[in-house]
């Protein structure tokens, strides 16, 4: 791939989230609807994007311990949601952040993030090295809190009518012109896949297809 601001090879995560967990002690952090966002809708699928771009918004959700953007690190909330009569398979899901030149990358686990904050590479893998034993982050690392997991998407299956929700995260730097390319939703009875979702995470399109 061309330009040096992504870093991290494609992978598949499978989607959606658990959004119980607090952001504080005062107030817990809630994804509004999908239309609250920047959003496309395709084939009676709505699937709605923001990337949290700054420390403010990073810590309505996480809290003020945890500095992504510090560590090259950028969380984006998707929500989707199913106005379709019969279910979605997620467990395909593929979503990477797209730059105005057309760079790609696509999401980082979130148990990948604390060797970032470490020591800025992600945990070893290949031949001969998967099965040595990893030292693991201290538990002060500001990339290993508990919300970070927590807040992942990664719920497998969507019922008719309703919703899910939960961040990726991106090694990269926000930039302008910032976009969201999601594919791999299936119905679950057939395997059909939808169409893909492509649009802008800094404006509310509300594409229709």
């Amino acid at each position: 791939m061309p330009g040096t601001r992504f870093l991290i090879p494609s992978i598949t995560l499978a989607a959606a989230l658990l959004l119980g967990a607090r952001a504080s002690d005062d107030e817990p952090f809630r994804a509004l609807a999908a239309s609250e966002y920047a959003h496309q809708t395709v084939q009676q699928v709505t699937v709605g994007a923001k990337a949290f771009d700054s420390p403010e918004l990073t810590a309505q959700a996480f809290g003020k311990k945890t500095d992504f953007l510090k560590f090259g690190v950028l969380p984006v909330l998707v929500v989707i949601e199913n106005k379709r009569t019969d279910s979605l398979d997620l467990r395909q899901l593929e979503i990477s952040l797209v730059a105005s030149d057309g760079r790609h990358v696509a999401a980082v686990s979130p148990d990948e993030l604390p060797f970032l904050a470490k020591n800025g590479k992600r945990r070893p893998s290949g031949p001969g090295i998967g099965g040595l034993p990893v030292p693991m982050p201290k538990k002060k690392n500001p990339l290993a809190d508990d919300s970070i997991v927590a807040r992942a998407f990664v719920a497998k299956m969507l019922p008719p009518g309703d919703s899910a929700s939960g961040f990726f995260y991106f090694e990269a730097r926000p930039e302008r012109g910032d976009s969201i390319y999601l594919n791999g939703l299936r119905e679950a009875r057939s395997g059909k896949e939808i169409m893909y979702f492509e649009f802008p995470l800094n404006g509310k399109p509300g594409g229709s297809q």
